[in-house]
């Protein structure tokens, strides 16, 4: 087994407040992670003596930016990978995820991590650009792409109460200029808890500017 930072998790357990059955998925999840990083290279091999800081705090801190959870609704998390943030939020509780990721082997772990987990999340198999759905409320995404590729990407889904929560670097100005111009909306950033040149931009009322 890797060796943990405590240090990291504590961070994690002080800045999110997980009940128990949150910190026992989570450690099961990444005991799984562990277990298949073996065989595939799911994350940065790096990375994983870090994981409660580098992945899971990383994911969980967004979910307070999320719209309150609707049964009719779906949250979809674009480019999930290994299950960042759309694993981490499902294990904070959130049962409203679709979990989107191209890559096969990436989906065989999800699967795994959903039914060893029983977390309520579905996996979708295939570019985003080809999922169709008419419920779609909230995107989030981590590590998918520059803003205005990922909104191009996923304008078929885009309305005027579809809210987007997504993880940015010390680029995210310049993306949100970019995306200006061919998108209408609004933004504000929040400060990230794992990284100072970081921020959580939170983008509402998008419109394309050539409808």
């Amino acid at each position: 087994m890797f060796e943990i930072n405590e240090k990291d998790f504590y961070v994690f357990k002080n800045q999110i407040k997980p009940n128990k059955t949150t910190i026992y998925n989570l450690k099961k999840f990444i005991s799984i992670l562990d277990d298949y990083q073996k065989k595939m290279n799911l994350i940065g091999k790096s990375t994983m003596s870090s994981i409660w800081k580098r992945h899971i705090l990383d994911s969980a801190q967004i979910e307070k930016f999320l719209p309150k959870e609707n049964e009719k609704n779906v949250t979809i998390d674009v480019g999930t990978g290994a299950g960042f943030p759309g694993i981490v939020l499902a294990a904070l509780g959130r049962k409203d995820l679709l979990l989107c990721e191209k890559s096969v082997k990436k989906n065989i772990f999800l699967n795994v991590v959903a039914k060893e987990c029983n977390f309520k999340v579905r996996v979708y198999n295939d570019r985003i650009e080809n999922l169709r759905g008419s419920n779609v409320k909230t995107i989030v995404s981590r590590a998918f792409a520059p803003l205005k590729t990922l909104l191009l990407k996923v304008r078929h889904f885009l309305c005027c109460d579809t809210t987007l929560v997504l993880h940015k670097g010390k680029t995210y100005m310049e993306e949100i200029i970019e995306a200006k111009n061919l998108f209408y909306f609004n933004y504000e950033c929040y400060n990230s808890l794992t990284n100072s040149d970081a921020k959580i931009l939170k983008i509402n009322n998008v419109k394309e500017k050539n409808e």
